[in-house]
């Protein structure tokens, strides 16, 4: 049984700190498309607070506890470094408190908002998140809603920073553009279950690679992004990530040994356009700003 300490630092370390922020990224991009976007009140700091650091340790931690079998027999597992790490069984005792603990944070955060829509998207998020990786549902191992949930979890961070500023649960949520985001991640877990196809394999774990062989899979995703692109259209700086991102999934489609490169790459051009993204968002804000005062 390890120390406090210890047990803080295996909480950081499941937890991915690389990973702590994806969904305040997702929620600020659905913040920007909402109809009332304001990032300086407090609950929207809280819930991004949240939505870090707590929900990494939900999505990553529950993941890890269930799924050592596969991940002893994993090398991306066993590197102990960016793509996650093999949970000592000592420890799941604690991270599953932790996560429920994280759980209960990220719902109070979501009441804080007093936003019936937020309330009850995160609500859905929190359960997607269990059920993706816990019995007894374990979407993990039911093939193609393994991706699809993957994309969900996505969608729904999305929509929480979208119902956070007012937007409501109709016709104009579901024409967002932001569920594309869902589209390509769901692309994005194919490709990382053809990664770990011999280690999914060697203990039985029904994936979309597994049951669908790695050829397949790969094909899906790569479709996933072109049906992302075809729904986009535009060269705009999201078109350009998802033109990038086909470009590198198309290469495992041809070559599946580089599959586990392309999905190193695929997830610094996400981070890398995200930051370009963001970008162009504060200085048009500011240029807005500025003009604004100017007259």
């Amino acid at each position: 049984m390890g120390t406090a300490t210890d047990v803080f630092w295996v909480l950081v370390k499941v937890s991915r700190p690389v990973g702590w922020s994806f969904a305040p990224i997702l929620y600020a991009i659905g913040l920007v498309h909402s109809p009332k976007f304001d990032i300086r009140k407090a609950a929207v700091a809280i819930q991004i607070l949240a939505l870090s650091a707590p929900l990494a340790l939900v999505v990553f931690g529950v993941n890890d506890v269930y799924d050592h079998a596969t991940d002893v027999r994993n090398p991306r597992k066993t590197a102990d470094g960016l793509e996650g790490t093999v949970l000592d069984p000592s420890y799941h005792r604690h991270v599953l408190l932790s996560a429920w603990l994280a759980t209960a944070t990220i719902l109070l955060s979501s009441l804080l908002a007093r936003r019936l829509p937020n309330t009850v998207i995160t609500i859905a998020l929190l359960v997607l998140c269990w059920e993706y990786s816990a019995p007894p549902l374990r979407f993990k191992e039911r093939p193609l809603l393994d991706s699809l949930s993957n994309g969900a979890i996505i969608d729904l961070c999305y929509l929480i920073g979208y119902t956070a500023g007012g937007g409501a649960l109709n016709s104009r949520m579901l024409r967002l553009k932001g569920h594309i985001l869902g589209l390509c991640t769901a692309a994005v877990h194919a490709l990382a279950a053809v990664v770990d196809l011999d280690a999914d394999e060697a203990v039985n774990q029904r994936t979309i690679a597994t049951v669908l062989g790695a050829r397949p899979a790969l094909g899906l995703a790569a479709a996933n992004y072109l049906l992302a692109f075809l729904i986009e259209r535009d060269l705009t700086i999201f078109g350009i990530y998802i033109i990038g991102g086909l470009l590198v999934m198309l290469v495992p489609v041809f070559q599946d040994s580089y599959a586990h490169l392309a999905f190193q790459a695929i997830v610094y051009w996400t981070g890398g356009m995200s930051a370009v993204w963001f970008i162009d968002k504060g200085v048009r804000a500011l240029l807005r700003h500025k003009h604004s005062k100017s007259q």
